[in-house]
């Protein structure tokens, strides 16, 4: 094949990837706007049918997740039509090495770490924000911490992380690892920190992207599944229940304490681990054509695009 054919035919497997996340994002986002507006209309039919005009409890209805849990099963679904159970059996859930109690607590330290790090990127995009007037919170409250109804809490806590690790460590990541495993767990964390498509979520999801794909690799999608799940389920969700009361200087010594300890020991065991991470990181070269057809793609270029654009109206809202 001539150089010209190559970079052809890897635009056409990337793009086939990016169009996917892209297919994905459109029925999530449609399903998810459905399940709302049926939210809104199961509020309104009673007090229409009484005569008078419902006010409508926007909060309420946009908390409602059947929609995103639906199509999130139909995406899984789909894939797995079209790959088929073997691929199920033999690739998606491939266990590479054994894991133990001394790396697993190691990479929670991290996702500790990395907690902490969301932490001050909030705290700075919010300190740039106030200079214009304007403030991140109200949304900052829509998209992280305590779920508001069963159907948010069962989807953020178990249904997403399980649904998010099978689409983007599972097949996506699968798909690129013919291309090199750091290229395929890097690629996957951009991608899945660029499918949230907000400045709160997005750096945070890269962090999190390159921790679950490395676990992937290195492990098995299940560990990235409970991983994820940990995360979601108790350090989001549980945690900020727990603490809602807790007067502010009290809350915030407490997440400095947690969080921020786990930068720390992070920190501990990266340096002290420096030798075997640098070996690590020089164990495979990546390729630059494909770095280049990766970023070039059309697929890969218009999702870039898309969230974008959310981002910037996200800042306008």
């Amino acid at each position: 094949m001539t150089d010209k054919q190559i970079n052809r035919w890897l635009h056409r497997r990337f793009s086939l990837v990016c169009w996917g996340l892209i297919g994905f994002y459109i029925l999530l986002n449609t399903l998810a706007t459905m399940g709302v507006c049926w939210e809104a209309l199961r509020q309104a039919l009673p007090v229409l049918a009484a005569g008078r005009f419902p006010e409508i409890d926007l909060y309420a209805a946009s908390d409602n997740a059947w929609g995103y849990m639906l199509a999130a099963f139909v995406a899984l679904a789909i894939l797995d039509a079209w790959k088929g159970p073997d691929y199920r059996r033999q690739e998606l859930f491939a266990k590479e090495n054994r894991m133990s109690v001394r790396i697993f607590a190691s990479l929670l330290c991290l996702c500790l770490g990395a907690q902490m790090i969301n932490t001050l990127w909030l705290t700075l995009l919010e300190t740039v924000m106030n200079l214009f007037g304007r403030s991140m919170m109200p949304i900052l409250e829509t998209v992280s911490g305590s779920s508001g109804s069963f159907s948010m809490f069962l989807y953020a806590s178990i249904a997403a992380p399980v649904s998010e690790e099978l689409i983007f460590r599972g097949y996506v990541l699968r798909s690129l690892r013919p291309y090199g495993k750091r290229f395929a767990v890097l690629a996957t964390a951009l991608l899945f920190g660029l499918f949230h498509g907000n400045l709160l979520q997005t750096p945070y999801a890269i962090l999190m992207g390159l921790i679950m794909g490395y676990v992937t690799v290195e492990y098995s999608i299940v560990w990235a599944i409970a991983i994820h799940t940990f995360n979601n389920l108790v350090l989001a969700d549980l945690l900020t229940r727990l603490t809602m009361h807790l007067p502010e200087l009290a809350l915030g010594l407490l997440n400095l304490l947690l969080f921020g300890g786990g930068l720390v020991l992070s920190l501990i065991l990266l340096i002290a681990n420096r030798k075997t991470v640098q070996a690590y990181r020089q164990q495979e070269w990546m390729d630059r054509r494909v770095l280049k057809c990766f970023f070039t793609n059309s697929g890969m270029i218009i999702l870039t695009l898309i969230m974008l654009g959310n981002m910037v109206l996200m800042l306008l809202a």
